[in-house]
């Protein structure tokens, strides 16, 4: 759909860095996947319906990099305003796609970063750590601190229920396909099968209503929350113990067992309107 990616939010992102192997990979997963995308619009809705959404696009980057130009802005404006209610909706929901596939990039090209880049003592806690004891603070003190942590995430359903399972479920996929793809020893043959794959999805996604139409009940709130324990919570945190530890470890120290870095609360439930004991 597009061949420009989305602005990153990480800080280096207009830095020399952008020229990198590593960012080049990226950009050429981000606009195959763009591609993928415009494709199937094209097969589901026609050639208009594509022209619309670049034409928006090119306006919107021109905009963005002219600071404003009036032309643009005018053009954007009445292309927009002319739009009826189907056309916006279809507008929306093809950059809203193209986001989360774009996402689903830039999180599978920061993970390989990382595994690449990747021992565990590139982690930010070690790092953290490293900085402390080099500043003279005693490696007892330290774990002390440590030991005292009490992280408490809490689940509420409110920013789950933006996108529904169905739809997570694909993204996910997606992301498992991207970096199947990214696997050196893959043929050509293999690439084809998984952006065949790919096409499926997307496809699947955009014939899938992102909107629910009931409000969710307190059961629909808890599957949504167990959703990403199961797809993050479930492996991460077992890894940043066992980063912690053995982190504490090289200075000699040791993570309390008895205690617990991080415990997770919910709302789920019971955060409804008109709940009394909610603030």
């Amino acid at each position: 759909m597009s061949d420009d990616p989305p602005e990153t939010a990480d800080p280096s992102a207009n830095s020399a860095e952008d020229h990198t192997g590593a960012d080049a990979a990226l950009r050429t997963d981000i606009r195959r996947l763009g591609h993928q995308l415009g494709n199937s619009l094209v097969r589901q809705h026609g050639e208009t319906l594509l022209e619309t959404v670049e034409k928006v696009r090119r306006l919107a980057r021109d905009l963005r990099k002219e600071g404003g130009r009036e032309g643009s802005t005018a053009e954007l404006t009445r292309l927009l305003a002319d739009a009826d209610a189907d056309q916006a909706i279809q507008l929306v929901r093809a950059f809203t796609m193209y986001f989360h596939l774009a996402n689903v990039a830039e999180q599978v090209h920061r993970i390989e970063d990382l595994n690449i880049g990747g021992t565990r003592a590139d982690s930010h806690f070690d790092e953290t750590v490293r900085r402390l004891v080099d500043s003279g603070i005693p490696p007892a003190d330290i774990a002390a601190l440590v030991n005292r942590v009490d992280f408490q995430p809490v689940f509420t359903a409110h920013p789950t229920e933006a996108s529904r399972r169905s739809i997570l479920n694909k993204l996910a996929r997606i992301s498992d396909l991207v970096e199947e793809r990214t696997e050196l020893w893959r043929t050509s043959a293999d690439q084809r099968r998984i952006d065949r794959r790919i096409d499926e999805l997307i496809e699947a996604m955009w014939q899938t209503d992102e909107i629910r139409h009931d409000r969710p009940d307190p059961f629909d709130e808890a599957r949504f929350v167990l959703y990403y324990v199961n797809q993050a919570v479930r492996d991460a945190v077992p890894q940043l113990l066992d980063d912690m530890a053995a982190v504490l470890e090289d200075i000699g120290e040791r993570l309390d067992p008895d205690r617990s870095p991080i415990r997770f609360g919910t709302w789920v439930g019971g955060d409804r309107d008109g709940n009394p004991n909610v603030s």
